[in-house]
């Protein structure tokens, strides 16, 4: 067979994937990660700085010379690098929170500040919301032991130092007093953050929450109102197309019974005719009462009759019978593997093809060729000759070829139809689906 120009390759069906974000995996575009990275280095310096500046707090770190000028002994410079290496780790305080805790646990245990562990404490109660508590608890008692500490040992000299320029003026009561002030000030300023932090993801994933059940009360308002549009059209086919139909097969009744008391040859040839069409109106009121329920109940992908590509033969049979001059070549092998989806849409194929010949070609001939197998998958060909337009022919929207086409195109296969050589022509190839 020749293949025409114009054929149109069906597009396979899509596929849709949701991808759903961790609370603590951020994507990271943008400008977002120069903005981590600077926060991270500003943190770095500020802290560094400010630890060292507090050496003096650990006894021994830092001498006065003979000028009153603090000189850093040796023990002094190894802290300075234990500083430095304590403070790298806020670079990591995203991904392991506790390493900067622990970290900030050794310095505020040697007695140089707190503020790595309040950082630490910040970020593992970002990270790990579960443990705030143990957190609050732990960080409390580590800033009251070193305001303690403070106040009643040689450590804590760097602040008085700085604004008196004495080394025993740690021991006054202002100096006492601000340093116990200072340490509830810092936790205050640390649980204020953490509840800032806390606020903000609750009210992110409130957002998020309500989003979802905007989402969800669209996607029923839409179901319910899907559904009253079926019940309105099942309604409609009931209330117009079931009566026609009923009146059809009760007047083809009448005149088969007519025809039969007749006797005569032409009373027998009226009286198939009649019969055939009694079966067919019948036949349609089946399909009909089937689609009104799939209507009313909503389930789209179920058939509402048994269409199968079995049922090939009795349809071509009933033409036939009918009077039509059908001319069929159909080869159908392991139907039984097919899918669903398959089986339907040649069934369906075959039935519009044949009734577009019968409405726009009546009582030409039709030449109909059905292979199916699994090797090749299905090929439809349906052809009839092209008929004056004076020559009387049933009325028809061309629905029926674009569900030809809809359907091939589920199914990623192809189709063709249109007038070729004096014919027209329904050209059909389905790939082989496999039952499931």
């Amino acid at each position: 067979m020749r293949s025409a120009d114009g054929r149109v390759q069906g597009l396979g069906s899509a596929q849709y994937a949701r991808a759903v974000s961790s609370p603590n995996i951020a994507a990271r575009t943008g400008p977002a990660p120069i903005l981590a990275t600077s926060a991270s280095v500003a943190l770095f310096v500020v802290g560094f700085v400010v630890d060292v500046a507090a050496l003096p707090n650990v006894p021994g770190a830092s001498a006065l010379d003979a000028s009153g000028q603090i000189r850093v002994t040796n023990f002094g410079t190894n802290l300075v690098f234990l500083v430095l290496g304590a403070w790298i780790t806020v670079f990591w305080r995203r991904r392991m929170p506790l390493l900067v805790f622990a970290a900030g646990a050794v310095l505020a245990a040697i007695g140089i500040t707190y503020l790595l562990l309040l950082v630490g404490a910040i970020a593992s109660a970002r990270r790990s919301p579960g443990f705030v508590r143990r957190l609050a608890a732990l960080t409390a008692a580590a800033i009251a032991l070193f305001a303690v500490r403070e106040a009643t040992t040689a450590w804590g000299g760097a602040l008085p130092w700085y604004f008196t320029s004495r080394s025993d003026a740690q021991f006054e009561g202002a100096w006492i007093v601000t340093s116990f002030v200072w340490a509830v000030l810092s936790f205050g300023i640390a649980s204020g953050l953490v509840l800032l932090m806390r606020t903000r993801s609750r009210a992110a994933q409130s957002a998020v929450r309500a989003e979802t059940e905007h989402r969800r009360a669209d996607a029923l308002t839409e179901q319910m109102v899907r559904q009253a549009e079926r019940e309105r059209i099942a309604r409609d086919m009931h209330d117009a197309l079931a009566h026609r139909l009923s009146v059809v097969s009760l007047h083809a009744g009448a005149l088969e019974a007519a025809s039969s008391n007749a006797g005569a040859v032409d009373g027998g040839r009226t009286g198939d005719i009649a019969r055939t069409v009694r079966e067919q109106t019948h036949a349609a009121l089946q399909d009909m009462r089937g689609l009104i329920g799939d209507l009313r109940s909503g389930l789209e992908a179920t058939p509402a009759s048994p269409a199968s590509m079995r049922s090939v033969g009795a349809v071509l049979l009933d033409l036939r019978a009918g009077g039509s001059d059908v001319r069929p070549y159909v080869v159908i092998d392991s139907a039984e593997r097919a899918s669903a989806l398959l089986d339907g849409a040649v069934f369906r194929i075959v039935q519009e093809g044949l009734t577009n010949a019968i409405k726009h070609a009546p009582h030409a001939p039709i030449d109909v060729f059905v292979l199916v197998e699994p090797q090749s998958g299905a090929r439809i060909r349906i052809s009839n000759p092209l008929i004056s337009p004076s020559a009387p022919m049933v009325p028809g929207g061309a629905n029926g070829l674009v569900g030809i086409r809809e359907r091939a195109a589920a199914l990623g296969g192809e189709a063709w139809l249109g007038p070729h050589d004096g014919e027209f022509i329904v050209d059909v190839r389905l790939p082989w689906h496999e039952r499931g």
